[in-house]
């Protein structure tokens, strides 16, 4: 169009193509154009068309009027077609009046005739076709993405971030209804300033804000400008106008007639919401709830379950600890019948050793303390007994130290157990005292330790040690409560063992006192009778009648200490086994009879009265000396507590056995003293006042059970006792 040498053409050029009048109703714009680009000719709708009038348009130059033609489609079609004198149409934007338009252009002579036609609803549609495509594209992509995620954390990112890309949203905010149904809470956001994600992370559903009105009323909010915040929620306009987004789309997540919470994109620019963007993004939404839905059910899924496996796991622990603990109660039942077998301690802590290891471990070491405190080693196990060498080397080269801060010594100094879990090479260096040791404690291989004190009534007695070391087990507080049980009952078991060593020892030397004793008072006693029986014969006749009264309670005296000595005596061959009986044909009931004639002035100063019932002979093969002993021993007893109350002794029999018993209706016998009545020096009433050693009963049982019978008592205090004694006719048994 710069053939500048031809003439211009006027409206004659169009007239011999086309009359005027039919070039003004065609629906066509037909414009006219000369070699230098001026417009010649325009019909009514080419002015519609191109927004100008004839008389603003013709004569002058396209460039004038449209500066930037020339590098338009337009301009660049309209010159090559003159230049090459071809015909093209071309589609193009014409930015003055916001169209689509279709340009025809037909060089004729000197001139180019371009057809012009408005295509901008055709584009329009196309557009919106497209458009309407990509976006279905995208949200079956968006449904596809949202039916993989599995998670509601998942389904919030996957959402918001589809969401933001296909909108072209500046920021995007996704959140869920709580199930107190009093808030909304943010599950996944994108673009969201880091200033602003604490605030965003709750909403509460009273807030007057338009994501929350959206959820509260199930209706979206479309705000595409700052006038619509301006109307709708003022207070927020200068909070929009600050912020980098100035329009906001708020829509509601619904599924099963049920919200579960609502999505915010908010834009950069103002934006119109047509009904394109309305639906699309309200299908977001639906499939984001659908999805959510889903997430839901898998979270309720996924927390059932791990509240089941929890279940079960916590099934599984209580039953292991309970396994634990009837294994741990069964390993200390086990310990505590060993520990009781044997008063022997040195036997015991050996058979202990030998029962942990390799229960509780693989090395077992006992130490005790003796009475000058040095450490005397009682016993040592391995689960493999050829490594035994080993450690009593070690021992015998690394003997306990009281003064080490570390170890067996600190325990037995301290009486507080020690446990290292996993020992290390640090900790080995500590414990040896040498190279050559430390050596032999790493060929051992001690992976843990325990040790823990042997404790009885606040002393320690000495230690327990546990080690592993050829089993991959480490030691835990569960182990070492359990060492310390085990300790507990085997300090008690010492202890009893020493405590039952010295007070056998203090009952023999008890028993060789009382043994020496009596034999030495028997033979000043004998010279004593003798001396009384000689001054006796002396005195004459008026000396007598004044000291005879005298004479005589020396004569009691000397049978009443007569009698204690030989009670000594008594207990002295029974504690040694070396009562002797001398059996033969005894009459118990003649026996009974003798002995009530002797003791008749002890009744009588007593004040009872005794009544015998028997009837007949009741004889057996016993002890006669023995039996007296025992018939005298019974019926003293009962005058003494009888209280002057009458006394009813019977003897029967039948043809195995011969009964004697005894009733007295005195003080009588309190029910906790009734089973240790027959012991060494016991007494059932106090010795001040009544007198005696408490030996009667006990050697009264000990020659009855000797000839073979039993002896009982029935009794209640203020009601008296009843002394039964039961024997064998046919005298004990070979």
């Amino acid at each position: 169009m710069n053939r500048a040498s031809e003439p211009p053409a006027d409206s004659s050029t169009m007239d011999a193509l086309l009359p005027a009048s039919l070039l003004d109703v065609i629906t066509e714009g037909v414009t006219v154009f000369d070699a230098d680009g001026r417009f010649t000719y325009l019909n009514t709708v080419a002015e519609r068309v191109l927004g100008a009038s004839r008389e603003q348009l013709l004569g002058r130059r396209v460039g004038e009027v449209y500066p930037d033609f020339r590098e338009t489609p337009l301009g660049s079609a309209a010159q090559r077609s003159l230049t090459e004198r071809v015909p093209i149409t071309v589609e193009a934007f014409y930015g003055p009046q916001g169209v689509w338009l279709e340009a025809s252009m037909v060089p004729h002579g000197r001139h180019l005739v371009v057809l012009l036609r408005d295509v901008t609803a055709r584009r329009q549609a196309e557009q919106a076709q497209e458009k309407s495509a990509s976006r279905l594209s995208l949200l079956q992509e968006m449904t596809a993405k949202l039916s993989a995620a599995v998670s509601t954390e998942e389904v919030g990112a996957v959402l918001v971030r589809g969401a933001k890309e296909a909108t072209g949203a500046e920021l995007g905010w996704v959140g869920l209804v709580e199930p107190e149904g009093r808030a909304l809470r943010m599950v996944a956001c994108e673009g969201v300033p880091v200033e602003l994600k604490l605030q965003y992370a709750r909403l509460p559903l009273d807030a007057q804000l338009p994501l929350t009105q959206a959820f509260v009323t199930g209706e979206s909010e479309w705000l595409g400008s700052l006038a619509d915040f301006e109307a709708r929620y003022p207070h927020l306009v200068e909070f929009v106008r600050a912020s980098p987004s100035q329009a906001g789309a708020y829509v509601p997540m619904r599924a099963k007639d049920t919200s579960l919470g609502a999505i915010t994109l908010a834009f950069a620019k103002p934006r119109t919401f047509d009904e394109a963007d309305r639906g699309f993004m309200m299908a977001l939404a639906h499939q984001g709830a659908l999805a959510f839905d889903r997430a839901r059910l898998f979270d309720r899924e996924q927390a059932a379950r791990a509240e089941a496996e929890s279940h079960v796991k916590e099934q599984v622990r209580a039953r292991q600890e309970l396994e634990a603990v009837a294994s741990r109660q069964r390993f200390l039942s086990e310990a505590s019948t060993l520990l009781a077998s044997s008063l022997d301690y040195s036997t015991t802590m050996e058979s202990l050793a030998r029962l942990v290891v390799p229960r509780l471990a693989d090395l077992c070491a006992v130490d005790m303390l003796t009475a000058e405190d040095r450490v005397e080693h009682l016993a040592l196990a391995h689960a493999h007994p050829e490594r035994l060498d080993l450690a009593r080397e070690i021992i015998r080269r690394n003997p306990i130290d009281l003064r080490a801060e570390r170890g067996a010594g600190r325990v037995l100094r301290t009486g507080q157990p020690e446990w290292v879990a996993d020992v290390s090479d640090e900790q080995l260096a500590t414990l040896a005292r040498a190279s050559p040791v430390l050596s032999m404690l790493r060929e051992l291989g001690i992976r843990s330790f325990l040790c823990v004190p042997l404790v009885a009534r606040g002393r320690v007695l000495g230690c327990l040690s546990l080690l592993q070391t050829t089993s991959q087990r480490h030691y835990a507080e569960a182990d070492l409560r359990l060492a310390e049980e085990l300790a507990h009952r085997a300090a008690l078991s010492v202890d009893n063992a020493r405590l039952y060593r010295e007070a056998q020892e203090a009952i023999r030397l008890r028993d060789e006192f009382l043994s020496i004793a009596s034999h030495e008072l028997k033979t000043p006693l004998t010279s004593l009778r003798l001396q009384l029986s000689l001054l006796e014969r002396l005195m004459g006749a008026e000396v007598l009648a004044r000291l005879g009264g005298k004479l005589e309670g020396a004569h009691r005296q000397v049978d009443r200490l007569a009698s204690l000595v030989t009670t000594l005596l008594d207990v002295s061959r029974i504690a040694t086994g070396r009562i002797s009986l001398e059996l033969s044909e005894v009459d118990f009931t003649l026996a009974v009879r003798e002995a009530l004639e002797r003791l008749r002035e002890v009744f009588a100063q007593a004040g009872c009265t005794v009544t015998l019932q028997a009837w007949g002979p009741v004889v057996g093969r016993w002890d006669a000396l023995r039996l007296d002993q025992v018939i005298v021993n019974l019926l003293t007893n009962a005058a003494k507590y009888g209280q002057g109350r009458p006394i009813t002794v019977r003897v029967e029999a039948d043809r195995e056995l011969a009964r004697l018993t005894v009733r007295d209706e005195g003080i009588g016998i309190a029910a906790e003293a009734l089973p240790r009545l027959f012991g060494r020096f016991e007494r059932a009433v106090s010795v001040r006042h009544y007198g005696g050693l408490g030996l009667g009963l006990y050697i009264s049982r000990q020659i009855i059970e000797a000839l073979g019978g039993r002896v009982s008592v029935d009794s209640r205090p203020g009601e008296g006792a009843t002394f039964t004694v039961e024997l064998p006719r046919g005298g004990p048994r070979p």
